[in-house]
């Protein structure tokens, strides 16, 4: 994979990826839906289109796209992010893990994406968002995942 590390420009195509820090945790499928509604929170707030996305126990894939008018993905994550755990029980409020640094956060520090340069980089970049459950060995084919935007592939939504 090759990365443009370019700031986000608007109305484009990125690939992106989260990891939570316990990479043993199964948070994210456990708490799916919290993280479906905070996608959708994050999206009526600050639109963008979720193209395809892939969550596993650990972390998660995907590729969005932002507005023509728009540059701010970061944004759009760190609200993904707060949303979530902000519904998490037992969680303290992202403001009080900032303050007292021997709360580690929930999520790594490094939220890792790059601009999709064209068509077959986008189609190539869905595939392996698609495939991520198959590469780590928890199911044998990706349509059996059940956390994956494949599913919406039959309902006449688009590649993905």
């Amino acid at each position: 994979m090759s990365c443009d590390h370019r700031p986000w420009q608007p109305g484009n195509a990125y690939f992106f990826s989260a990891h939570l820090r316990d990479q043993r945790s199964r948070l994210l499928v456990d708490h799916a839906q919290g993280l479906r509604l905070a996608f959708r929170v994050a999206q009526q707030a600050r639109p963008f289109r979720l193209d395809a996305i892939v969550v596993l126990p650990d972390h998660l894939h995907g590729v969005w796209t932002l507005p023509a008018a728009d540059d701010d993905g970061h944004r759009r994550w760190n609200q993904i992010q707060a949303i979530f755990d902000r519904q998490l029980p037992g969680m303290p409020p992202r403001a009080v893990l900032r303050r007292d640094r021997s709360a580690r956060p929930l999520w790594h520090s490094s939220f890792r994406e790059h601009r999709i340069v064209d068509g077959e980089d986008f189609l190539r970049h869905v595939a392996y968002v698609h495939e991520n459950p198959v590469k780590h060995g928890h199911v044998r084919d990706a349509a059996d995942w059940p956390y994956s935007s494949i599913h919406r592939r039959g309902r006449g939504k688009g590649p993905c």
